[in-house]
């Protein structure tokens, strides 16, 4: 994909170079050079640097090159030079000032456009936002957040795109293009120092082989200490990356060129820990089931499960300081290659084919921790264990050209992945009790009370939480499809285009399932203390020849911590295998019309060139298998979307205003959630279902204006607003009691993780002087209140108490002084991030049905440090 302007201004190419990078386009290409010759004086220089034109911008988001003010889809195109000015390093950062486009890394990668996104982690999970590099499909969302390494250009491009990028478009894409080898030796290096013991290095080189081979290296070395500090694990939420680019350009002849890339990428960190805040009494972990756990010594008064929570609490906290305790597995350990190769061929003047060849092969390594109640005592645990590999190939062949005397343009062809995971993943609990009186009424399926005899208070333990299941995932996918696209200029100012695509995907799963051997445990228990006692050795459940004040729990977990010490912390049974197999066929089709409005009748107008659009898509995400604890794997359906989108993009006041506005509604069908339930052997699970149907209406807007030839403001805006028509699930507590299934009515809520509104707003200003020419930038970012809810309890508590389960809205400011040799081959620049230093939440979620608790990871704090830039 290029991002490039048809003509250059001929008053202003180093201002707008240093000024106005989103919009002039030799800025986009390291040879860039600046004239030859510059007047010494201020004056002079500012005269020549003046300008104040917003340029033509060519994007691809059809897969053709088209100017973006003339492309009737809603995209934001940047270039390598524009995320070198707001100082973006990663695909995390463009969330910041792109409308709709929410990013999070914690635990997990999640990318969401207009509230469209994967919130789990797991490797059965497809991605909704399709992100590509050099044209190939990057298929695991753990693989998307990459760095803007030696990057020439992002396109966002929001909204499904299931015609011509395919399956799993149902928010949108994010489409990379790396600067390609150049012409003559020649390159650059960056380097960074911040805080936090921050270094960074960047460097590419152009070498070209032969007037006809040309080749390119690029290399990126970034180092952090983390930010926050756990008390037993120390530092996290670190930064350490390696990766390198090896690029060769082959100019086979005049209509022939082969693009080739070998990217290797190299991950050393750890994910932030996080707080803990107890939100609903009645959750069943806490008082809904009457359980206690270990630390409880009063079974009339149990708090051990609220105290552990309470431990972690962010109030009660010295700042950026958590106490998760010393079984956390935080890091993010992953080996990444990546093959490509592109065969661009003319076959003449109007046709032309592209074959597109990807191969990745990615490592994640473990043991990993994916989700837990949030305390420092290891109460409930979901790790997984090991190394998970990763492994795709995608070939797609494009037919691109033009019909009928250059009337109708067309875009055809096909597309084929074979992808290949595995996951290991261990969910576990400690041995919990209940008295057993408690412990009768829940065998009947009846509601506990807390309220008991003092007589009944016997303690028993066991396993009445799954103690260790181990879940071996191996997952095999195939997908194939075909997709045309044919736009048809009716008249020189408006346009009509159809499309569609046909997918077909095959997925199948094998699961081996492995629980703890309870008889095993039982009588590990009975051997080492004698106070216990079996009462039902295929539960698990002993007496305790004592009482509660002794604190049995505590005694019997540390008899299992000292028998099995590894991390799975018990004996494990033997496998069950499941297998599965499915099919998913989706035709995804489109329409769009456009219509500019003719020259003469802006002549005598303020309006330089307008543009409305109307369009109709839909995007398909495919479903998947989902484990389901000893019931194996059900089937999770495919996700379908249908958007209708209006809009406009207009230049005014002699193009030194740009202002364009979408306005969509789409209807949502089977979104795929998760959710807790239980299986068939009443034993709790994280699992995944389909909400019936929900709606997303909002709209966005971008603008950039040049107030002054040296003068420059963007701002951006996006409102959505998301409602559930049909979303029917089952109240978790009479399923865990009785297994009795209560069907409620979840229509009420609002989305998850993606927030109402968003904008940003960047200001820019550049001055000319003797020495050089200095730019300070200041940008704005806002982001609404996001609610982080999982289940139907947790809304109910963001009705009485919205603080409870939202995160909070917030605003950041980052600070940019930069500064430019004469020469335009050096830069030097002084930046601050979160200036103010704002405490804000990023991939939080509450469970307050289950686990009673809202998990909060705390985002970026105030990072601050300089940057030297020299082309040569």
């Amino acid at each position: 994909m290029d991002i490039k302007v048809s003509r250059i201004c001929r008053d202003g190419l180093l201002g707008a170079i240093f000024l106005f990078p989103s919009v002039i386009a030799e800025a986009q290409s390291p040879e860039a050079q600046p004239p030859e010759t510059q007047p010494p004086e201020a004056e002079a220089a500012a005269r020549k640097y003046s300008g104040g034109t917003i340029e033509e911008v060519l994007v691809t988001a059809r897969k053709r090159a088209e100017n973006l003010q003339e492309t009737p889809v809603a995209v934001t195109a940047l270039s390598g030079d524009d995320l070198r000015a707001q100082g973006i390093l990663s695909t995390t950062e463009l969330s910041k000032s792109v409308p709709s486009l929410q990013i999070n890394d914690s635990t997990s990668a999640q990318i969401f456009i207009r509230g469209i996104g994967q919130r789990a982690p797991m490797a059965r999970f497809d991605p909704s936002v399709s992100v590509y590099l050099d044209g190939i499909f990057i298929p695991r969302p753990d693989g998307q957040l990459l760095d803007t390494i030696d990057v020439e250009s992002v396109q966002v491009l929001r909204g499904p795109q299931g015609t011509l990028f395919g399956k799993n478009n149902t928010g949108g894409a994010l489409v990379f293009t790396l600067s390609k080898p150049g012409e003559e030796r020649g390159g650059y290096v960056e380097a960074g120092l911040g805080n936090y013991n921050e270094q960074r290095l960047r460097a590419a080189v152009d070498m070209p082989v032969s007037d006809t081979f040309l080749t390119r290296l690029s290399f990126n070395s970034q180092r952090r200490d983390g930010f926050l500090e756990d008390r037993d694990i120390g530092d996290t939420q670190s930064i350490d990356r390696l990766s390198t680019i090896f690029q060769t350009r082959w100019l086979a002849s005049e209509s022939l060129t082969l693009d080739t890339l070998a990217f290797f990428g190299k991950i050393r960190e750890r994910y932030p820990t996080y707080h803990c805040k107890l939100i609903n009494d009645d959750a069943l972990f806490v008082d809904g089931l009457g359980l206690l756990w270990p630390g409880d010594t009063d079974s009339a008064n149990p708090s051990a499960y609220r105290d552990n929570c309470e431990a972690n609490n962010r109030d009660a906290l010295p700042d950026l300081v958590t106490n998760q305790g010393d079984d956390q597995y935080q890091v993010k350990d992953q080996d990444v290659l990546l093959l490509g190769a592109t065969l661009d061929w003319e076959l003449s003047a109007d046709h032309s084919i592209k074959a597109i060849f990807g191969y990745r092969d990615a490592v994640k390594g473990g043991p990993q921790s994916n989700a837990d109640e949030g305390g420092p005592a290891p109460f409930l645990r979901g790790i997984v264990l090991g190394d998970s590999d990763q492994e795709s190939l995608t070939l797609e062949l494009q037919f691109n050209g033009r019909l009928f005397d250059g009337a109708v343009d067309y875009t055809a062809g096909l597309f084929w992945q074979d992808e290949y995971k595995n996951e290991r993943f261990l969910v576990g609990s400690p041995l919990v009790g209940a008295d057993a009186a408690t412990l009768a009424q829940l065998l009947l399926g009846q509601e506990p009370s807390l309220n008991l005899p003092v007589g009944t208070q016997v303690p028993v333990i066991g396993a009445l939480v799954p103690l260790a299941t181990v879940q071996d995932f191996e997952i095999y996918g195939e997908t194939a499809a075909a997709f045309a696209q044919a736009t048809w200029h009716i008249t020189e100012d408006w346009e009509l285009t159809l499309g569609g695509r046909y997918t077909e995907e095959r997925r199948d799963s094998e699961l081996d399932t492995r629980e703890a051997d309870l008889e095993a445990v039982s009588q590990t228990l009975t051997s080492a203390d004698p106070r216990f006692v079996q009462l039902e050795p295929s539960m698990g459940l002993h007496t305790f020849l004592g009482t509660w004040a002794q604190d049995p729990l505590s005694i019997a977990q540390n008899i299992l911590r000292e028998a099995y010490p590894d991390i799975i912390g018990a004996p494990l049974g033997a496998p069950t295998h499941y297998e599965e197999s499915s099919t998913f066929r989706e035709f995804t089709p489109m329409a769009s019309t456009s219509w500019i409005l003719p020259e003469q009748w802006l002549s005598d107008s303020f309006l330089d060139s307008a543009m409305v659009y109307a369009t109709w898509s839909n995007g398909f995400k495919s479903g998947f298998h989902e484990p389901s604890g000893v019931d194996g794997l059900a089937v999770v359906e495919p996700e379908l979307l249908e958007n209708r989108e209006v809009g406009f993009k207009i230049d005014a006041f002699e193009r030194s205003l740009r202002l364009n506005i979408a306005l969509y509604s789409m209807i949502f069908e089977n979104m795929q959630l998760i959710t807790v339930s239980v299986d068939s052997a009443n034993s709790l699970i994280v699992t995944s279902q389909n909400a019936g149907e929900a709606t997303i209406e909002g709209g966005e807007l971008e603008l950039t204006w040049l107030p002054t030839p040296n003068t420059m403001i963007s701002l951006s805006y996006s409102n959505n607003n998301y409602s559930f028509v049909e979303f029917e699930d089952t109240a978790l507590k009479p399923l865990a009691l009785s297994g009795t299934a209560v069907p409620i009515d979840r229509s009420d809520e609002e989305f998850a993780v993606s927030p109402r509104q968003t904008a940003a707003l960047g200001i820019q200003h550049m001055f000319a002087t003797p020495v050089g020419l200095f730019t300070p930038r200041v940008d704005f970012s806002y982001k609404g209140e996001i609610y982080m809810g999982l289940d139907d309890a947790s809304w109910e508590v963001a009705k009485r108490n919205p603080g409870l389960v939202y995160a909070d809205d917030y605003v950041l400011v980052d600070l940019r002084l930069g500064w430019s040799n004469l020469d335009n081959d050096l830069m030097v620049a002084a930046y601050v991030k979160n200036a103010t230093d704002e405490r804000y939440d990023i991939g939080a979620v509450a469970t307050a049905e289950s686990l009673g608790t809202y998990a909060q990871a705390l985002g970026d704090p105030r990072f601050y440090g300089v940057e030297v830039f020299k082309r040569f």
